[in-house]
Formats: structure tokens, sequence, C-alpha cells
């Protein structure tokens, strides 16, 4: 658990959900089809998923009620199957709802996600894990973050298809879902070993930008505040256009290589662009 570290993202749901909607109202009847950065699925079919994980939300905060018991092994894979099964049977019974339809349905449910997501109490335990950081149990702010997250990245994948992404690619939108992405860096670097007290960096640059800095300490790695910028054993660094699909897996390392600067030690600076935020 993350307990030294609390973003706050609950603030942010409704002018997301806001600029979310506004946007699907302005698409011509062949953004729908277009298709997105998520590999398989079209402009319709990302709307379809966001519709999912806000019932699916709602279902569990409000009503305690889960589908099933989840996967029948606990290891990460089988989870990443289950999720990808999950999504994919929604997105097949969406086919046959229309895109005004699915515009309705997001506009009534959206601000009661929202307002379920506010009004957790941040420190208790979270209904689900992070698991993409390695967590077994999370806190409430952490879930949060992570749905924050999910609802960002989709939403400019549809931005992108449509070449509407400048609303979203601004530091308040951008800098909270950059600075949970990089919660997921420690469980990242576990299995890799530097000189005690070394300290590696991961920055996504541009004017909406950010900086993690790691330090590996007493065998393990922890994200510190600050750092310097002339005194790591590894830096890399990133494009904030290219680092949301990167680590969203919609591009991968050996696509983007030539987009990146790596500096220092060359493995932990290749290996901090493996990171995947998401469940995939």
């Amino acid at each position: 658990m993350h307990q030294a570290t609390f973003l706050e993202t609950a603030h942010l749901f409704r002018p997301l959900h806001e600029s979310l909607i506004q946007l699907l109202k302005e698409l011509e009847p062949a953004d729908w089809n277009k298709s997105t950065v998520a590999k398989d699925w079209s402009v319709k079919d990302i709307v379809a998923h966001l519709l999912d994980t806000t019932i699916r939300g709602i279902a569990v905060l409000r009503d305690k009620h889960f589908a099933d018991s989840g996967p029948s092994q606990h290891d990460y894979q089988s989870l990443v199957k289950y999720i990808n099964q999950l999504n994919a049977s929604f997105i097949f019974a969406a086919k046959r709802f229309s895109p005004a339809l699915l515009i309705e349905l997001l506009e009534f449910t959206g601000p009661i996600h929202t307002q379920l997501l506010y009004e957790l109490a941040p420190y208790e335990k979270a209904v689900f894990s992070v698991a993409w950081a390695g967590e077994s149990t999370s806190m409430n702010w952490f879930h949060v973050a992570r749905e924050y997250t999910e609802k960002y990245h989709h939403q400019l994948q549809i931005r992108e298809a449509v070449g509407k992404t400048e609303a979203l690619m601004t530091a308040t939108f951008f800098a909270p879902f950059i600075q949970t992405f990089f919660l997921g860096l420690p469980h990242l670097l576990k299995d890799h070993q530097a000189p005690d007290e070394a300290v590696v960096a991961l920055e996504v640059a541009g004017s909406i930008g950010a900086i993690c800095y790691l330090q590996f300490k007493a065998g393990q790695w922890q994200i510190q505040q600050d750092g310097l910028l002339n005194n790591l054993y590894a830096r890399t660094v990133i494009p904030a256009d290219i680092a949301w699909k990167l680590f969203t897996k919609a591009v991968l390392p050996k696509e983007i290589f030539p987009l990146v600067k790596l500096e220092g030690n060359q493995a932990l600076a290749k290996q901090l662009l493996n990171l995947v935020a998401v469940i995939a």
C-alpha cells in the first residue's frame, strides 16, 4: 500500500465527464466507427467500455453487487484474461446500442459514479487493489486515482481518433494522470538492482510533463519527492504525447525508441519504458 502518498483526483471526475459528453455530442456519424490506438476498439467501442465500467462501478460501490467471484486463479495473467473477457462481452452486446443511447446512458450514470467515488474515505481499504502497482490491498484514494486514469486515457483515445486532444492535454488533467502511473514504478523495478542510494529518473517531457525520482535503498526502490538531474544513475525522457500511449500499451517500447532519451545505466533506463499502468 502507498501509505505515504496521496493523490487527489476525485474533484476531476465531474469536469472530465462533462468534457466527454460535450465531445460525444459533437461527433459526426462517421466518427463513431473510426479506429483508435486501442487496437481492435473503435470510437464507439471505447464509449461502450466507458459505460460498462461506469455501470460496474455503481453496482459495486452503491449496491455491493459483484457479477461473480472473479478469476479462478489469483495470478496476474489470470486477472488480465478475466478483465479482457469481461470488457469484450459488454462491447459485443453494446453493438446493439445506438450512439445516441450510449450518450444518454453515460449522461445518466456518470454523475452517479462520480459522486460515489467522491464519497469514499481516502484511507480506508479499497474494494479492488491496484494490481499493476503490485498491490494486493490498496487504499480508496489509489483506487479512485486508478479510476481517473482509466476514464482519462480512454477519453484521450477517442479524442486522438477525431483530432481533438487539446482539451485533455493540460496540466490540470494530465499531471494527476501521469503521477498516478508513476506509482507503479517501484513494482516495475523490484527485480532490478543498483548501488545503494542510487537515484533514477523518469521524465515525461513537455509543458504539462512531470518527473519521478526513485532511490534504491536497503534493497528496495522508493519514490522520492525530488532529486538532482545532474547526479543520476539512470534517466529516461519521454515526450508527454508518447508517454500516455506507451504506459497504456497502445504503443510498444520498440516502436517509440527513436523518440526517447536514455542516459546513464542503460538497463535501468530501458526498463522504465516497460511501465504498463493498465490491466493488459
